[in-house]
């Protein structure tokens, strides 16, 4: 009894962990709309965009390169986005529990002032990536620099991950 206990526990962890939800969306309802932005919870996302019947993730431009640093890693947030941009937004019941956050890896970088590229994924839906920045002010001490396109809702949310972020970055680099 203890071992059915025990695995069906697990199972509704794994059923209700690891999946962002929609709770705003830039407009009541964006049915047709060509863009919008996206409030997950603690995180938001800016001109996400529906064109030739997909959705299409923002990017960012700087001197004349584009770069990817916002990406869907699954079929179901894809739906749920897409859903929104088809039948329109639904609030959900309850609000949702701010993303587990995970550092995928980091992208060392010759630039002095952008030091690295930390690979974030949120829930294992939302792959963010953002740059390790080098303080110019105090030798030794970093920053981060989210693409634009993000944003947080929640000041708490945003300060605990550039900690997560920093923290993951010094150990990388005193090894």
């Amino acid at each position: 009894m203890k071992k059915f206990i025990s695995a069906l526990a697990l199972c509704l962890a794994v059923q209700t962990a690891g999946a962002l939800e929609i709770t705003a969306v830039s407009t009541a309802s964006i049915k047709g709309a060509a863009k919008a932005d996206f409030t997950f919870g603690s995180v938001a996302v800016k001109n996400i965009a529906y064109e030739k019947g997909g959705v299409v993730m923002p990017v960012t431009e700087n001197k004349g390169k584009i770069y990817t640093d916002i990406k869907l890693l699954s079929k179901g947030l894809y739906l749920k986005i897409e859903n929104c941009f088809k039948n329109g937004f639904t609030k959900p019941a309850k609000a949702p529990a701010a993303p587990a956050v995970k550092i995928e890896s980091f992208k060392p970088l010759k630039s002095p002032a952008r030091v690295a590229n930390a690979e974030i994924v949120l829930d294992g839906d939302l792959l963010v990536t953002a740059g390790v920045m080098a303080s110019k002010k105090e030798e030794g001490t970093f920053w981060v620099a989210f693409p634009p396109a993000l944003s947080f809702p929640d000041g708490a949310f945003k300060s605990a991950v550039e900690s997560a972020v920093i923290a993951a970055w010094t150990r990388k680099e005193k090894k």
